[in-house]
C-alpha cells in the first residue's frame, strides 16, 4: 500500500553562510532553523514585519499566506519569501544574512 502523506527528508542549503539544514516535506523554514540553532533573523513569527525574509534561490516553498501583505513588488519580483511563512516542498538553497555570534569584548 502507498503512503502518499509520507514526509519527505529535504536539505535547505543557506549561503553564503553555507549552512545546511535537514528538513522534512512541510516544515516551515524559520521555526525549523531555529530548532535546530541557525541564527536566523526574525521578530513576529507571523508574517507581518518581514524580519525574516530571505531570497529563494533554487526550490519550492508552499507559502502559508500572501507575501504581497508584506514585501514590496520588486523584492517578490526578485525571489524574496518569509521564512516563517514557507513551508518546505523541495530541497532549497536560500539566501539569508545571519545573525552573527556576539564577542564578549570584556577583558
Amino acid at each position: 500500500m502507498f503512503n502518499f502523506f509520507k514526509k519527505k527528508d529535504l536539505k535547505v542549503k543557506l549561503i553564503p553562510s553555507l549552512q545546511e539544514v535537514q528538513l522534512k516535506t512541510g516544515d516551515n523554514l524559520l521555526a525549523s532553523a531555529l530548532a535546530k540553532g541557525i541564527k536566523w533573523p526574525h521578530k513576529c513569527r507571523v508574517g507581518s514585519c518581514g524580519t525574516c525574509r530571505c531570497k529563494l534561490i533554487e526550490g519550492k516553498i508552499d507559502p502559508e499566506i500572501d507575501f504581497e501583505n508584506v514585501l514590496n513588488p520588486n523584492q517578490i519580483k526578485e525571489g524574496y519569501i518569509l521564512a516563517c511563512k514557507s513551508g518546505v516542498k523541495t530541497d532549497l538553497i536560500v539566501q539569508v544574512n545571519l545573525h552573527k555570534e556576539k564577542k564578549d569584548n570584556t577583558t
